[in-house]
């Protein structure tokens, strides 16, 4: 049908919200998906991927994967502009810089060893006669660690390399990795309950509401946010997205300007734009603060923003996989994806169970963040912890300080390796490097202990 205006991506966006609404409907009626703790955006994209791959939608995969990219970049502008709350938890400040310097020590190892791991399988795969770039392996840390949004920009940048079908073999590590998340995590916290690692109690009778995910009218009692704005002069969402598309739109011009002096950007520094824009967020929060406007930027809207952006990034991850590409790599897409969560789990728990406090919220909370997103991570906290009456939730905002080390260290040495002359075995150098830094840190700060459960 002809328009007077392209409305490809518009009609992209409300597929991805039909498929979430239907995802909500499923959890409200499914008991399995209710007792998995099963997203709405991850049901919906399911579904929506099996439509697209029979044909039965027609729109083009590339629109969910440009909804995805932008949706990523969105929800870090927004985590940058959320104001950190002070912790009313009556344990000390110091007990919670300890729990996030651990958090965020795990999390970056996990990449590092993740991408060490992929490398090791790649080597296995190569012996065994499959003809795979090494990207293939380390598309392992990118769409478990990071998650679906990093694993489409680098896959995108990767593409342009000359690797056919980077993008749907990176949104398949990723969609692979939530399964883990949550068809291992929850398990895993019912074995924790049986054993009485978690409080007696603390992950039973959970609300009807977290398990249908929906609250009934009586029920409906929560805030999305408060009014900083009076809503004759503008809408106060209409001024907290708007701050959301300045800081989009002051990190592309920075990248405008960069690429005015240096020439023109390489695809793969298409894939950080997202920490560009965290920082420029952080920036403009800082910014506002120092102007005594501060109190402008509302945290609980700008968390609904974030909650918002990875609920649509996760749908939309998930639509745009291709089941034919998915189809042709399936034995070595397994293997790796297999063999990796298997690793995350075990690691996580010697790590956790060396952990000293909350060492099983924080341990969950990982295992969350580093085969899904931050979002998955608070889920599974959630049944183990319903009312955040533990630090882990705070700290759970924090750990990424002490991570980003880490996690760019070991991302600059997958995405510019080819370019600096580094072969497979220079990288496994590399990441075994920053993975012994992190144990030593760990010695060092007193966080890695005798098993304590």
């Amino acid at each position: 049908m002809k328009t007077p205006f392209d409305m490809s991506f518009v009609l992209a966006f409300g597929f991805c919200g039909l498929v979430i609404l239907i995802g909500v409907f499923l959890r409200a009626r499914i008991k399995l998906l209710q007792n998995y703790l099963v997203p709405s955006c991850m049901i919906g994209g399911l579904l929506g991927m099996i439509l697209l791959n029979f044909g039965l939608i027609p729109l083009g995969e590339e629109l969910f994967q440009a909804i995805a990219y932008h949706f990523f970049i969105l929800s870090f502008i927004s985590i940058g502009l959320t104001r950190g709350e002070q912790s009313s938890e009556g344990e000390g400040g110091r007990g919670v810089l300890r729990g996030a310097l651990w958090m965020g020590l795990i999390n970056g190892m996990s990449m590092s060893t993740q991408a060490l791991l992929g490398c090791v399988l790649i080597l296995g795969l190569w012996a065994a006669g499959f003809s795979l770039p090494l990207e293939f392996g380390l598309f392992l840390p990118l769409g478990y660690t990071q998650g679906p949004g990093q694993a489409l920009a680098i896959g995108k940048a990767w593409e342009a390399g000359g690797f056919a079908d980077a993008v749907t073999i990176g949104l398949a590590f990723a969609a692979l990795g939530f399964f883990f998340a949550l068809f291992v995590g929850v398990p895993l916290i019912n074995w924790g309950v049986r054993k009485g690692y978690v409080r007696p109690g603390s992950a039973e009778g959970l609300p009807a509401f977290f398990k249908k995910g929906y609250y009934a009218k009586e029920e409906q009692t929560e805030s999305m946010g408060v009014m900083t704005t009076h809503p004759g002069n503008v809408d106060s969402l209409a001024f907290q997205a708007g701050l959301v598309g300045v800081v989009y739109g002051g990190t592309y011009l920075l990248y405008f300007g960069l690429s005015q002096v240096v020439g023109s950007l390489s695809d793969a520094a298409w894939g950080f734009f997202f920490f560009w824009g965290l920082l420029v967020g952080l920036l403009s929060r800082l910014a506002f603060q120092k102007a005594g406007a501060g109190h402008m930027i509302d945290p609980g809207t700008q968390t609904r923003i974030t909650g918002f952006c990875v609920d649509i990034l996760v749908a939309a991850t998930l639509i745009a996989v291709k089941l034919s590409v998915v189809w042709e790599y399936i034995v070595p897409l397994v293997l790796i994806a297999l063999v990796g969560g298997v690793w995350t789990t075990l690691y996580m728990l010697y790590f956790g169970r060396r952990c000293e406090g909350h060492g099983f919220e924080r341990m969950i909370v990982q295992y969350g963040c580093n085969t899904g997103t931050v979002s998955t991570g608070l889920v599974l906290l959630r049944v183990v912890d319903p009312y955040f009456k533990t630090t882990v939730a705070f700290e759970t905002g924090l750990y990424s300080i002490f991570a980003t080390p880490f996690i760019l260290g070991t991302m600059l040495f997958i995405v510019y390796s080819p370019k600096w002359g580094l072969g497979i075995y220079q990288q496994m150098g590399v990441y075994l490097g920053l993975t012994l830094v992190g144990l030593i840190l760990l010695k060092v700060f007193g966080l890695w202990h005798k098993k304590r459960w």
